[in-house]
């Protein structure tokens, strides 16, 4: 089967993220401890790096830990080995929840991307079937392939059962979450909508709702019909959005309303499984969400307090 290329809808976003994937120096984290691994994907033909942090708390032989799988692994703990010089900190805004027994703080596992296949990797594949117009016909393409789909399948199919059986941490969905931003909030989405049965709640962090300037709105509409058609029952799910209104996430402002319309339609109730933030002033960036993401940290992970992510 002819592999699709890339639509142009989605190569805004490829410059705002580079990093070198494989290489890049193994992260060192503040707080917790840092573990690298090297997975074989079969569903992508690729080997994939990937860091899993360990909350400073983690202990084998006490109760198994929630997960949280995140996207764009390489800018998620250590400014001194990413490209632009920020992170998110996540070892840093965890820990501190938890020590603020805010949050029980889960496993991080964090997939590394690679900037020559990102986009393609982190695209919604199937949501592309709900366009209405040809999306790679909207001025330039790349050659790159979209494996959105493999992407997804590869961390249900080879990547949760590694971490399931090398790590101490619950495998149900209840404790199974995953999250990122810009490509990668859209792709958190996706794998809500595509394994409901994986995955108890995404987080989505100024989510790349628009197309290119020459899109006029065929990425967002197909998005926004695969949400109508795709989002998975609330019952049992939670799901958290942002934007900031700054520099190119304010692009997202006219979509981001939609796509609250449409999750609550589907019975998402706000402040019990659903919440959608708007940053004053923020823009697309790590240190932008690092700022905030302890906002989505306490929405989807229950205090340490109580049992774990037994929520309403």
């Amino acid at each position: 089967m002819k592999s699709k290329v890339i639509p142009a809808c989605l190569l805004a976003v490829a410059a705002l993220t580079l990093h070198t994937g494989a290489t890049t120096p193994l992260q060192t984290a503040d707080s917790g401890a840092i573990e690298r691994h090297r997975i074989f994907s079969p569903q992508m033909g690729d080997t994939l790096t990937i860091d899993v942090w360990m909350p400073a708390s983690y202990r084998y032989g006490e109760e198994p830990r929630s997960v949280l799988y995140m996207h764009d692994g390489q800018n998620l703990f250590d400014k001194n080995t990413t490209w632009n010089g920020q992170s998110w900190e996540m070892d840093v805004v965890a820990d501190s929840l938890e020590n603020a027994k805010r949050i029980y703080a889960p496993l991080i596992v964090g997939i590394h991307s690679v900037a020559g296949t990102r986009i393609g990797d982190l695209c919604p594949q199937r949501a592309l079937d709900y366009a209405a117009c040809e999306l790679d016909s909207m001025g330039k393409i790349t050659a790159g392939e979209l494996r959105g789909a493999r992407y997804a399948a590869f961390i249900v199919e080879t990547l949760k059962p590694f971490i399931d059986a090398n790590y101490n941490v619950s495998p149900a969905p209840e404790e199974t979450y995953v999250m990122g931003s810009s490509m990668g909030g859209l792709m958190s989405l996706y794998l809500l909508s595509e394994y409901p049965e994986v995955f108890g709640g995404a987080g989505c962090l100024s989510t790349h709702w628009v197309g290119s300037n020459e899109d006029k709105g065929c990425f967002p509409e197909a998005m926004m019909e695969y949400m109508r058609e795709r989002l998975p029952s609330p019952s049992g799910h939670r799901l958290y959005f942002d934007y900031g209104t700054g520099a190119y996430d304010e692009n997202y402002a006219p979509w981001q309303p939609v796509a609250d319309s449409i999750a609550k339609k589907r019975g998402y109730e706000e402040g019990v499984n659903f919440m959608t933030v708007v940053a004053e002033g923020a823009t697309h960036n790590e240190d932008a969400w690092r700022s905030r993401v302890h906002i989505p940290l306490q929405f989807l992970f229950t205090p340490a307090c109580c049992k774990r992510n037994k929520r309403p």
